[in-house]
């Protein structure tokens, strides 16, 4: 029987790597090659607080893998995505893994994944808070850290709203001019919303910029756009370390 599975994913790097969000990226490719997983998998972004007293490598950020798999098949897909971020990892580095299937994951999850956007989370604390919890976590590194924000990205997914689509069937071969209907049609994006939240008619034209990475809202993948003189554009600025 195949699930929905997610895989949280944090602290894989360093100042001169590349970034959490791209390795989750070949990651995720990396398990649909093994036979791990199927289709096409999703990866959002998720912020989690910036603050002096939190360890991280530049803007403190963890995703989470969403794709089907077999439903017994947790402990093939925990060991093979460790390999991979062993194989991968950068010195300094205190990578995590969190793995859950999307039915399964506790609401206490996405209490912890909301408290680690807003306070400073001791590693005591947390590990105390997921003893009793239903999800598997692995993490390496002098702290292993990172399994703090790979947790708090699997419970924060599980909300249906918070993070950014930085994987997603058909956005990054979006370009330039296109109707809504057209940027549906290309890929896994469920709406595109003015400024209000209103839904566009699937004639309206958008100005992509070549770069569309929907917000999860709702559950949906939702790229928002608002009006700049006679055209619409996205609403939210390309940024670096949102481009995974």
């Amino acid at each position: 029987m195949s699930v929905l599975w997610y895989l949280g994913i944090d602290d894989t790097d360093n100042e001169t790597s590349i970034g959490t969000g791209r390795l989750a990226r070949m990651l995720a490719a990396h398990l649909v090659e093994a036979g791990a997983l199927s289709g096409a998998p999703s990866v959002t972004r998720h912020q989690l607080l910036v603050h002096p007293d939190v360890p991280y490598t530049s803007h403190n950020s963890s995703a989470c893998i969403a794709a089907h798999g077999d439903a017994a098949a947790d402990a093939k897909l925990l060991d093979l995505a460790r390999a991979f971020v062993m194989a991968n990892e950068h010195e300094g580095a205190n990578p995590g893994l969190c793995l859950c299937r999307a039915d399964a994951v506790p609401g206490a999850l996405s209490g912890i994944g909301r408290r680690a956007q807003n306070e400073v989370l001791a590693l005591a604390d947390f590990d105390a808070a997921l003893a009793t919890l239903p999800v598997a976590l692995w993490s390496q590194g002098e702290t292993g850290q990172g399994r703090i924000g790979a947790a708090s990205g699997v419970g924060l997914r599980r909300t249906g709203e918070d993070g950014r689509f930085i994987e997603l069937r058909g956005i990054r071969a979006l370009r330039g001019a296109m109707t809504v209907g057209e940027v549906l049609a290309a890929s896994d994006v469920e709406d595109v919303v003015d400024e209000a939240g209103a839904s566009l008619p699937r004639e309206t034209v958008i100005e992509t910029g070549d770069w569309v990475r929907p917000a999860l809202v709702g559950g949906r993948a939702v790229h928002r756009v608002r009006c700049q003189g006679d055209r619409f554009v996205g609403a939210e600025r390309k940024k670096k370390e949102d481009d995974g």
